[in-house]
């Protein structure tokens, strides 16, 4: 007989145990400094935005984005591993009280995020608002039964099979969340404000209805419980190495054109593996299509003058930092070591390719600038942009790659 309550506490003392191992590698002194100083840089640019920001500035719209998208993420931590498909799902109705526990855990770390993102844009929104921390605070609890609501919805859409209905439920709730949290920022009329919890409550109480029947859909949470470890353990890689860590390889012959690009020949053979990679492997492609499209809208949109050459700088230290684990993705396999290429060729491919790619983001960075009107801070933004990428890449990347080796 299975103890659903005992199964929880060892699955999450098994997690906990997992992640702090890897903690300890990952927040070592060097990158405690650097977050220091980076925090301490951006909250110094921050406050002197803040001065100048301008009354047209559409600072609700902002806070009601960047709201939206912890409260849209609300996925439920399962800690499901693949052998529970077979032992576990015969015994699915008696697991309730473990995934009360998972939906509790999960609301409570994701409600944690949540405070640190009201922290952040706390000064903004006193700012335009000129509101007490009363109404912040009110805000806060308003915000965490809407998770609870985001919680409940995913945890309901985990039943359906059919491929369109998470993309559909994320886009849905999105504008959900979005809109609830402007009419709240605004003050809207409490009619309108009702009217959108009266939509949340229906919606949740069709999602109870459809899924009542169901069964869950066993090889998506632990697909999704895959994925969600497999970016901690690609990120810790980068300072152990991760026994753990496995590839996910997806074929995209619509970017054969950017391969063709490189010669074939053989000082070029760790520059096509990493550049395949990159492509192919462990959502590298995605991250960085993210941080660049994240970054070059914060960069067209709103107006920070020269702090958006910290911003630029910002978002390229994010992206070549997470590239960086493209050196250990083929760490554990021997037969690489049998190219007759030499380390220092394997090297300068590896740098090659993070110069390239930062350069391009730099290069697009300062388009978004120039676009958005402001045509010296673009020249800056690129200029900066590509001496921060190479003295980044060449001392910074290199030097922890030699450690790495």
């Amino acid at each position: 007989m299975i103890d659903a309550n005992k199964l929880w506490k060892h699955r999450n003392t098994q997690y906990i145990t997992e992640i702090r191992r890897y903690l300890k590698y990952m927040f070592n002194d060097h990158l405690l400094i650097a977050l220091i100083f980076l925090i301490g840089g951006a909250a110094f640019v921050y406050s002197g935005w803040l001065e100048t920001l301008s009354p047209t500035f559409p600072a609700i719209l902002i806070i009601a984005i960047l709201l939206a998208i912890p409260l849209t993420n609300s996925q439920i931590q399962t800690l499901l591993k693949e052998p529970d498909i077979v032992f576990l799902l015969q015994v699915e109705n008696k697991l309730t009280p473990y995934f009360q526990k998972a939906f509790l855990s999960s609301l409570v770390f994701q409600s944690y995020l949540i405070v640190l993102l009201l922290a952040a844009i706390s000064p903004l929104y006193f700012k335009v608002t000129g509101n007490s921390f009363l109404a912040l605070f009110v805000i806060f609890c308003v915000l965490i039964l809407q998770k609870i609501w985001n919680l409940l919805i995913t945890w309901n859409v985990n039943y359906f099979i059919e491929p369109w209905a998470r993309t559909t439920d994320r886009f849905v709730r999105f504008f959900i969340n979005f809109l609830f949290v402007y009419l709240l920022l605004k003050e809207a009329n409490f009619l309108f404000i009702v009217g959108m919890i009266a939509i949340m409550i229906v919606l949740l109480l069709y999602f109870n209805r459809a899924t009542s029947s169901k069964s869950l859909n066993w090889n998506q949470l632990i697909d999704l419980e895959s994925r969600r470890m497999m970016t901690f353990y690609r990120i810790a890689n980068l300072f152990t190495d991760v026994p753990k860590l496995k590839e996910r390889v997806k074929r995209r012959r619509w970017l054969d054109w950017v391969t063709g690009m490189l010669p074939y020949a053989q000082k070029n053979t760790y520059g096509h593996l990493y550049l395949r990679t990159f492509l192919r492997s462990s959502d590298y492609l995605g991250m960085y299509v993210r941080l660049l499209v994240i970054g070059g809208l914060i960069l067209y949109f709103i107006p920070l003058g020269n702090g958006k050459i910290l911003v630029a700088l910002l978002f390229i230290y994010l992206t070549g930092y997470q590239l960086m684990t493209l050196w250990r993705q083929h760490s554990l396999k021997i037969w690489i070591d049998l190219y007759p290429v030499s380390k220092d060729t394997r090297l300068s491919s590896f740098l090659q390719l993070i110069l390239v790619l930062l350069a391009v983001q730099s290069l697009l960075f300062a388009v978004s600038v120039f676009v958005s009107g402001m045509v010296s801070q673009s020249l800056l933004v690129l200029v900066l942009s590509i001496i921060f990428t190479y003295l980044f890449v060449q001392m910074y990347i290199k030097g922890k790659i030699k450690k790495l080796s």
